[in-house]
């Protein structure tokens, strides 16, 4: 087990440093529900989050996350993360908690007019009970005073992510969109196809206390069952803050 933990390990830290572009929730970089979005953090810009998914008889674990960017290049980017889902149901051990995440790609308009970006994300350590390892390919394009859109598709684990009747439902498409900014607002949606765990979409406001601050909340409508035990509609509420890794030189 010792082996399998670090082989992931080893696997999201080569792919977001080395990996070309090649196709590949604890998550990175999120729209509202899915990854499905071309955005990166900035090069060692390093992202705290706090997520929670509430219903009037259930929830899922907070999700406590940690990205960075990683490559100091104009046109290739690139962003690791770590993400904490407590607290874990029972029976529960210390690595039910934790899942990596990676992905890497590049803006628009840098090596092409669409943005583009590769990654997995929900790397757990326990076979077969948290090692999703969702892979996925994602383009956007931004449009001039409509927002940006993206789509994308992934794959994951058969054995895990499984449709109510408990047969493999593990391929499928993320679509999102992003408003531009009005204000201190922002209008977000995505949707994540499929019957499986993490099938679902929602729709909610981006609301910036800073530059650096925001705070996200709207209703998330699951597809399956498998989606904590239920297809009832969940809340949720995400803050997310930004910083400088290091200190940045003074203006000149």
């Amino acid at each position: 087990m010792i082996k399998d933990s670090a082989k992931k390990m080893i696997l999201v830290f080569v792919m977001a440093l080395v990996l070309t572009g090649s196709l590949l929730m604890a998550t990175p970089s999120t729209v509202y529900w899915t990854p499905c979005t071309t955005y990166f953090q900035p090069f060692l810009k390093g992202h705290i989050g706090y997520d929670s998914y509430v219903r009037d008889n259930s929830m899922l674990s907070n999700d406590y996350g940690f990205t960075v960017g990683v490559l100091p290049f104009e046109k290739l980017q690139a962003e690791i993360g770590y993400d904490a889902l407590l607290p874990v149901a029972s029976p529960a051990t210390f690595k039910d908690a934790n899942y990596l995440n990676a992905k890497i790609g590049w803006n628009e308009n840098t090596l092409l007019p669409i943005g583009f970006s590769a990654g997995i994300f929900n790397v757990g350590f326990d076979t077969n009970v948290t090692d999703y390892d969702v892979m996925y390919a994602v383009i956007g394009k931004t449009i001039d005073n409509i927002g940006t859109i993206a789509i994308g598709a992934y794959t994951g684990n058969k054995k895990l992510l499984i449709d109510d009747n408990g047969k493999a439902d593990n391929n499928g498409f993320m679509t999102s969109y992003t408003s531009p900014q009005i204000g201190k607002v922002i209008l977000a949606a995505d949707y994540m196809s499929g019957n499986n765990a993490l099938s679902a979409w929602g729709a909610g406001v981006y609301y910036y206390f800073a530059d650096n601050v925001t705070l996200l909340t709207g209703p998330v409508f699951p597809l399956s069952k498998q989606f904590a035990g239920s297809d009832k509609m969940m809340w949720t509420l995400q803050l997310d803050i930004d910083f400088d890794i290091l200190p940045q030189p003074a203006a000149k």
